[in-house]
């Protein structure tokens, strides 16, 4: 008899299928997507669906799932309305502040002032950087896609332009000791790095 959980996701809960991905594709890391309004009010939403989905040029992915009642987060409305956004890498110091600014607040409110964080300009896109954290990608928006019946929407965003403290660097590499990023889990919980270990590829070169 097998000790495995056997689900098909055709017939399976949403919510069994959501649990089984996000306890198995650990530890996700974590970034602020900071955004601005038609309006002109600053955006910040925290996403640990993302990933870099392209080198030349470098592009970045992230999943920005829709309301319950199918309506677009401000994140997803503030890209398609300006065609931009920032991604900033959230780091052991304000993982709180990012916790908190996943809460739900209302349109017109900036999380940045809700959380007490610090934006600051951009070079290229008129979207803020969050100041206490060490890298930010500006990005432009390069196309959204509508994912499954529900039309989940995955953004591609190319990097035009990137922020990196020298303070988190050993030589030209990003340290990631120096870095100490914060890993996104199941449920309510989160990672720092832990052990950091090394083994060279058999040419000896970094990737």
């Amino acid at each position: 008899m097998s000790d495995y959980l056997e689900i098909d996701p055709a017939t399976a809960e949403r919510r069994q299928i959501y649990r089984m991905l996000v306890g198995s594709v650990v530890p996700r890391p974590i970034g602020w997507a900071s955004t601005v309004s038609k309006a002109g009010v600053a955006n910040l939403a925290p996403f640990s669906f993302f990933t870099v989905v392209c080198v030349v040029p470098p592009m970045i992915s992230l999943t920005i799932a829709r309301n319950p009642d199918g309506s677009e987060k401000h994140t997803l409305k503030n890209i398609r309305d300006t065609g931009e956004f920032c991604f900033n890498v959230v780091t052991q110091p304000v993982w709180k502040e990012m916790v908190d600014s996943a809460n739900g607040f209302a349109d017109g409110d900036s999380e940045f002032a809700k959380t007490g964080l610090t934006p600051i300009p951009c070079v290229k896109i008129e979207a803020p950087r969050v100041k206490e954290v060490p890298i930010h990608f500006e990005c432009k928006l390069e196309r959204v896609l509508e994912l499954g019946p529900n039309r989940h929407p995955l953004v591609i965003g190319e990097v035009i332009y990137m922020h990196v403290d020298q303070a988190c660097m050993t030589g030209k590499y990003i340290d990631m000791r120096k870095l100490n990023p914060i890993g996104r889990l199941n449920g309510f919980f989160y990672s720092t790095l832990g052990e950091i270990f090394e083994r060279a590829f058999d040419d000896g070169q970094p990737r």
